[in-house]
């Protein structure tokens, strides 16, 4: 019986294997196909007149596309795109910078499959998309896309076809940053009302959270190959947990606590401290150089500390009623 049940995984693995392969194969077949049929799909225009330059352009055609920062511009996005795109050409763009990996011919590739700004071309999207090694399944969404895409909700996402590592981490930092602005148009929207000085206090707390992130990520394992997502993921909660804060405490749910809860947290806190520098001491950076060092903790926890005493400060002069002990 145990012979037959290992006869059967055996054929079960390789024909699993064998469809495994036939799939890749058949993709890159499709991807060499589509790329062969679209490779000399003429460029507009606009692409002649953008000129070469001996230093990476000073525009972020992704920032400009998203309206991160600022006001979303389909035909700036263009301009900065092809800048960009002849830069990357001319290999003098800085390494892993995510200008290079989601700007030039990626963002034109977006721009134009979607007709956003500009009159659909979905030929021109899929040479642009074919120049940066876009998969068969991002090519055949292009050639799958309505016309009018931008006005049928079915747009082109370059992000969806992330497959390897190396294109999720900056796909990650792209919607993170997106994330972001989204959160500080919320903010804005929040605290444009307030007074100066409640405005002033929060402007405080603000750059005391963004400092708390950045030194939470010194506590965050940096081993394997999606450390970014990981230290992205932890920041991400981070901040939503800081805006839905806000968003309650403005409600008119604020936090509730006595002096004897706090120095129950407190002392709770410096276990949990100690205990965690006591782990950190214990690692092997030779056998795990991603491990968690002992500064990275202690960075992250006097970041902290400042963290809490801003959120102490903003609450005195915007909450006026609240303890502060909560």
């Amino acid at each position: 019986m145990l012979g037959r049940m290992k006869s059967l995984l055996s054929v079960v693995l390789f024909a699993s294997l064998s469809a495994g392969l036939l799939h890749g194969q058949t993709a890159e077949s499709r991807h060499d196909e589509i790329c062969g049929k679209y490779a000399e799909v003429p460029l507009p225009t606009e692409a002649q007149q953008a000129s070469q330059s001996k230093k990476w352009p000073d525009c972020e055609s992704y920032k400009i596309y998203s309206g991160i920062g600022m006001a979303v511009d389909y035909a700036a996005t263009r301009n900065c795109a092809w800048l960009e795109r002849l830069a990357i050409e001319a290999r003098i763009q800085p390494e892993e910078m995510i200008d290079a990996v989601m700007g030039g011919s990626a963002m034109l590739a977006v721009v134009y499959a979607n007709g956003e700004g500009v009159e659909q071309d979905k030929t021109l999207a899929l040479r642009l998309a074919c120049e940066i090694g876009m998969p068969a399944d991002g090519l055949n969404a292009i050639e799958a896309l309505p016309d009018e895409a931008h006005l049928s909700g079915r747009k082109f996402k370059r992000c969806d076809y992330a497959y390897t590592t190396f294109d999720m981490n900056f796909c990650a930092a792209f919607a993170s940053e997106i994330a972001a602005q989204k959160r500080q148009n919320r903010l804005d929207e929040i605290s444009a009302p307030w007074p100066k000085a409640h405005r002033d206090a929060f402007a405080a707390l603000e750059k005391a959270e963004k400092n708390y992130v950045e030194a939470h990520g010194g506590e965050v394992y940096q081993g394997g190959t999606i450390r970014v997502l990981r230290t992205n993921g932890v920041g991400e909660r981070q901040k939503d947990k800081f805006l839905a804060a806000v968003e309650e405490f403005e409600s008119g749910h604020l936090p509730r606590g006595t002096e004897t809860d706090y120095k129950r947290a407190d002392s709770d806190l410096n276990a949990t401290y100690k205990q965690a520098l006591a782990l950190a001491a214990k690692q092997n950076f030779e056998e795990d150089p991603g491990a968690i060092p002992a500064n990275g903790i202690q960075d992250a926890e006097r970041a902290w500390l400042n963290y809490r005493d801003a959120w102490v400060a903003f609450a005195k002069i915007h909450y006026p009623a609240t303890d502060p002990n909560a």
